[in-house]
């Protein structure tokens, strides 16, 4: 009898773990020709994410980490429901700031780091994944 009551918590404990958003970067694409970026997020989660900021960079090939970001752009979004996506659409390269006076217009190859609730305003099931790192 007193097993019941012990297996309803832990059934419902198991359950509320589960029900939390997570923010993963689904797609990071930089085109040079029209020197644009388009960055996906998607929340595969089983809950809604609320307001969060997703930083974007671009950095040169082979930049030391103490360098960068050489380049930044900061996104606000309002919100991503549960199976959903948010897209940043074609977001120009003069939209960046340079901090290290990279100029973007020269570049032919990219580093290109995205970092999904770069603050870590929502509270995910994995927070390990929320960042994309790779050589475009």
């Amino acid at each position: 009898m007193r097993k019941y009551p012990i297996l309803l918590f832990a059934v419902c404990f198991i359950g509320l773990i589960g029900c939390a958003p997570n923010l993963v970067v689904q797609d990071a694409t930089i085109d040079f020709s029209s020197q644009t970026i388009n960055i996906t997020v998607k929340n595969i989660g089983d809950k809604a994410a609320g307001e969060h900021l997703t930083y974007v960079e671009i950095n040169e090939v082979g930049a030391i980490h103490s360098a960068k970001p050489q380049s930044q752009l900061t996104s606000h979004v309002s919100g991503i429901g549960a199976g959903s996506s948010w897209s940043t659409g074609e977001v120009p390269f003069s939209s960046f700031s340079s901090p290290r006076g990279l100029d973007l217009t020269t570049l032919t190859t990219a580093n290109l780091v995205v970092r999904a609730d770069a603050k870590n305003m929502v509270k995910e099931s994995n927070e390990g994944d929320n960042i994309y790192d790779a050589d475009h």
